[in-house]
């Protein structure tokens, strides 16, 4: 679909002419009178709606209603957006197939720091809630049936970041990591965003507040994760952020601002830090228009990983090669020697995967970025019950966890 006239016609519809929006596109100088200020939050609303039509999992808004919804309006569309998601299966639907029954997508918000066990074949999946200056989020946490709190016992923890209109356990589903993290014995946290802040329920990578340090969302994330390392014998050397498209934005933001919290960072269909700072130029990015993202920071660069499809028309593609252009814009990385391999998934996806490490044959790569050829909007290699997924692929999942704790060898010791 093309952006500018998907966003012509919805004008037009909705009774607003080109030049109203061109007026309204940018600060207006001096006061705005009545009439000027229903422009403007008619345009502002519309704007919203059709980046939330290209974001992971919307449904499409209906281009003949009213700019102006009624509350029964509103409430019949929320109403869709939740019903796009695969509903948790029946418990007796589940039973019959011997599987353990998945927990329904509702986190305890209203407690603060109490938690709740949910029941699981391996690990324990836990709601929780966490609250700041900032504002209130729940999380869910995966605990390994290995870990028995012993104070010589610290394992890594892995922040999953979930893509728009998705919850933990749609994104733990999807991703599988929580079978992996059994496997490996690992701690994962999957922050969820509020729907009160988001209606989509995207995290905030677009807005000015939420990109900067003990501010906003990355106050809040961050807090969740200081709590879980609190709470639960964490190495406090292998944390790890990992995060899908609007996640995968905020999983940029975090590790720019939090560069001594988390030793790597995962990206998947994301965009670089910086990339937007309003619903315009977030637009923009997720097209792929030139990068406007900010310059590296100072601080060492964190060890990323990158996964994008090159058919993905809903974040092009083009923002993984700016997110390792600015990667490799850090002075620690401009040394880094480049390797290029092809390979395939194991339903036959193809891929190419580029490393980069001080020396590639014997060195833990630093940085990798993986294409995933004919892979849209999706996590490759996910599992097909979760939403926004591409089980042909190679196992994202696995090969992110795979770089993360390769970056061990190359912790100095204390």
């Amino acid at each position: 679909m093309n952006f500018n006239q998907d966003l012509l016609a919805r004008m037009r519809m909705a009774g607003q002419s080109w030049r109203d929006a061109q007026a309204f596109a940018v600060p207006v100088k001096g006061s705005i009178n009545p009439e000027q200020l229903q422009k403007l939050t008619a345009v502002t609303e519309l704007i919203q709606r059709t980046l939330n039509d290209h974001l992971p999992g919307l449904a499409k808004a209906d281009t003949h209603a009213d700019i102006h919804r009624t509350r029964a309006d509103n409430a019949k569309w929320e109403q869709s957006l939740h019903d796009i998601n695969p509903r948790p299966a029946k418990k007796h639907d589940v039973q019959a197939r011997g599987e353990a029954a998945p927990q329904a997508d509702v986190i305890d918000v209203d407690t603060l720091h109490t938690r709740k066990s949910d029941k699981s074949d391996a690990g324990r999946f836990i709601s929780g809630s966490y609250a700041n200056a900032h504002g209130k989020r729940g999380y869910k946490l995966y605990v390994p049936s290995s870990y028995a709190g012993d104070t010589r016992q610290a394992l890594p923890l892995i922040v999953m970041l979930h893509g728009c209109t998705q919850g933990p356990d749609d994104f733990a589903t999807g991703t599988g990591m929580n079978l992996i993290a059994e496997q490996q014995q690992c701690i994962v946290v999957y922050p969820a965003q509020d729907q009160g802040a988001n209606t989509s329920k995207c995290w905030n990578w677009f807005k000015a507040m939420d990109q900067k340090r003990d501010q906003g969302e990355p106050a809040l994330i961050a807090g969740i994760t200081r709590e879980i390392m609190a709470d639960y014998h964490v190495d406090e050397r292998r944390v790890f952020i990992a995060g899908m498209s609007a996640g995968g934005a905020m999983a940029a933001i975090m590790a720019d601002a939090y560069p001594e919290l988390y030793a790597a960072v995962g990206i998947h269909s994301g965009l670089p830090f910086g990339a937007a700072n309003d619903l315009p130029s977030a637009l923009a990015a997720m097209r792929g228009a030139a990068s406007q993202s900010k310059k590296p920071s100072a601080g060492a660069a964190i060890p990323i990983i990158v996964f994008h499809g090159d058919q993905d028309h809903t974040v092009n593609n083009k923002n993984a090669d700016h997110i390792m252009t600015r990667y490799l814009d850090h002075s620690q990385a401009r040394s880094l020697q480049a390797q290029e391999e092809n390979g395939s998934g194991k339903n036959g996806r193809r891929y190419t995967r580029t490393r980069y490490a001080g020396d590639v044959a014997s060195q833990p790569a630093h940085a990798e970025q993986w294409v995933i050829h004919g892979a849209g909007h999706a996590w490759s290699g996910g599992n097909s019950q979760g939403s926004y997924t591409d089980a042909s692929g190679p196992d994202a999942s696995r090969e992110m966890l795979r770089f993360f704790l390769s970056q061990a060898s190359n912790i100095k010791p204390d």
